[in-house]
């Protein structure tokens, strides 16, 4: 039998030398499983539309569908050929689903209609104000007018997701149950996000610095009977480190090539 050790990392690289590139997407380890299957119901595109009894979940600021993080738009509100897309539970997505439900279009975070690069003027997509304003990313609620404009043109669901992806990973793996989500506060996007970088994205436990894959990154809670949120009522692993004790934790090939080549060599 022989043994092949594939370097997913390694393997992109060289594609990339020759004008080719590996794109990676979340997946899991089991095709049967819920989440998979609902991933399985959107288009190519990463868009679900014309959706029978949609029910959106609220969990730590978030929407979700299915424990999956999308975004939100509906087709019949452009207007000067820009979709405004929501992504938290803003008092304008609850009037709309209750008007517009039958226009409902849901995207994936790593849809292409969302990448800059491939857009047209046509299907110009800008997040929603006052999503910014409930998750407080950025800090855009306490800044400048001329600031907020800036959050609102350099936002990137994709990028934002990557951050956020930690509190999907958690829920998917049975780390933490969507009824504690629900509890918690709408800008908690914006607390994670600064325990985070107040931790500079480096696992407490084993001291690899994931900020070249962020989505690698988890600010657990350390008490969550304490309704307080401070940098340093967080503990930082990462998600190896996580699945050591709990296994469900899923991880992707191309994260694991990133663990084993970043992690810091254990001293003998």
């Amino acid at each position: 039998m022989v043994k092949i050790n594939s370097n997913f990392s390694k393997l992109n690289a060289s594609l990339k030398q020759v004008g080719a590139e590996l794109n990676f997407r979340y997946h899991f380890n089991n095709n049967r499983s819920d989440i998979a299957l609902t991933r399985s119901k959107f288009n190519s595109d990463g868009t679900l539309s014309k959706i029978k009894n949609l029910k959106i979940d609220y969990l730590a600021g978030l929407s979700f569908y299915q424990n999956n993080f999308v975004a939100i738009y509906f087709q019949n509100l452009k207007a000067d050929k820009i979709n405004t897309f929501h992504f938290s539970e803003c008092n304008d997505l609850l009037i709309n689903l209750e008007k517009n439900e039958s226009n409902t279009t849901l995207i994936l975070p790593d849809s292409e209609k969302a990448d800059l690069k491939k857009k047209d003027t046509n299907k110009i997509l800008s997040p929603c104000h006052l999503c910014l304003e409930n998750t407080n990313w950025n800090n855009f609620e306490k800044a400048e007018d001329w600031s907020k404009r800036i959050i609102i043109e350099q936002f990137n669901i994709l990028e934002f997701h990557k951050q956020m992806f930690s509190v999907e990973r958690e829920l998917v793996s049975n780390f933490i149950s969507s009824d504690f989500l629900k509890m918690l506060p709408k800008n908690f996007p914006r607390i994670l996000e600064t325990a985070k970088s107040y931790k500079k994205w480096t696992c407490q436990k084993c001291k690899i610095n994931v900020s070249g894959m962020k989505q690698l990154y988890h600010a657990v809670i350390l008490d969550r009977t304490l309704k307080r949120y401070l940098p340093n009522d967080f503990l930082g692993l990462c998600t190896g480190c996580l699945k050591v004790k709990y296994h469900d934790m899923y991880i992707t090939p191309e994260e694991l090539d990133f663990i084993n080549e970043f992690r810091p060599k254990s001293k003998k």
